[in-house]
């Protein structure tokens, strides 16, 4: 069993004022007294409305971070920046959405999984038996289950059904090895929603041992509007399949391995 000291957790921002007050305070009151200790992590992906400045009171309460980009580069970018940063300060990354549909009582049981078994990535999922998801549409609720099983048939990764949410926690451990295969500046490269698939790929290329949770998605404490458009988002689903479909995961690897050594 590995002890994992450090966990910092990752919020991508773009104009996220209305929800982003209620997750800083849940994740506060949730992380203060576990055995880790944690901290925030908060990339203002160029917004334009009280965002930074939330994130900058509240590192006065809480161990937090704001990272700032000057003009919006896409939730990829904020995501890259994050990672970055975080791999290097803390034992695991994990990375949430800032709309607060994401609820950190979950972490625990994903620092829990990664210490107590031969896990690299957790991934909170919601195709897993006792995941709920509140608030979504039928149409959105259909549009993910679809993806979800033409991700599963065409691009394969053992223990993983969700392919596409936002909160993960990664060994960061493996977040290094992953930029040496692909360049630290090169973790995220795809700008918008399907970054998320993007870096699924690329860990998988890399032989990664995932698991997953249930979870509760509660898109109804959702206050922002979605950010998600959703043709143009399945376009780049395709495009980014095609490029690391014929990625084998053992081949991948022994690059890897290479370079590691």
């Amino acid at each position: 069993m590995k002890r994992i000291e450090s966990v910092a957790v990752v919020l991508p921002a773009f104009n996220e004022e209305k929800d982003l007050p209620a997750l800083l305070a849940r994740i506060q009151e949730t992380l203060t007294a576990q055995s880790f200790r944690y901290q925030v992590i908060v990339v203002d992906d160029g917004s334009k409305d009280r965002t930074a400045e939330i994130a900058g009171e509240a590192a006065g309460k809480m161990p937090l971070t704001l990272i700032q980009h000057e003009v919006n580069k896409g939730l990829g970018m904020g995501i890259q920046t994050g990672l970055s940063a975080a791999m290097k300060v803390a034992d695991v990354v994990v990375v949430m959405d800032s709309d607060n549909t994401h609820d950190p009582i979950y972490v625990m049981d994903m620092v829990r999984r990664l210490e107590t078994e031969d896990l690299q990535l957790v991934i909170a999922s919601r195709y897993q038996p006792g995941s709920v998801i509140v608030g979504l549409s039928a149409f959105r609720k259909m549009l993910s289950l679809g993806c979800f099983l033409l991700m599963k048939t065409i691009v394969p990764f053992r223990n993983v059904r969700d392919y596409s949410t936002g909160f993960r926690a990664y060994d960061s451990a493996l977040l290094k090895r992953m930029a040496q295969v692909y360049g630290e500046d090169k973790l995220v490269e795809e700008s918008g929603f399907v970054c998320m698939l993007e870096v699924l790929l690329k860990l998988r290329s890399i032989g990664t041992k995932a698991g997953e949770i249930p979870y509760t998605l509660r898109y109804d404490l959702k206050e922002g509007v979605s950010k998600l458009r959703i043709w143009k988002t399945l376009k780049r689903y395709l495009a980014v399949v095609n490029r690391y479909r014929a990625t084998r995961p053992e081949a991948a690897n022994i690059v890897a391995q290479q370079v590691k050594a």
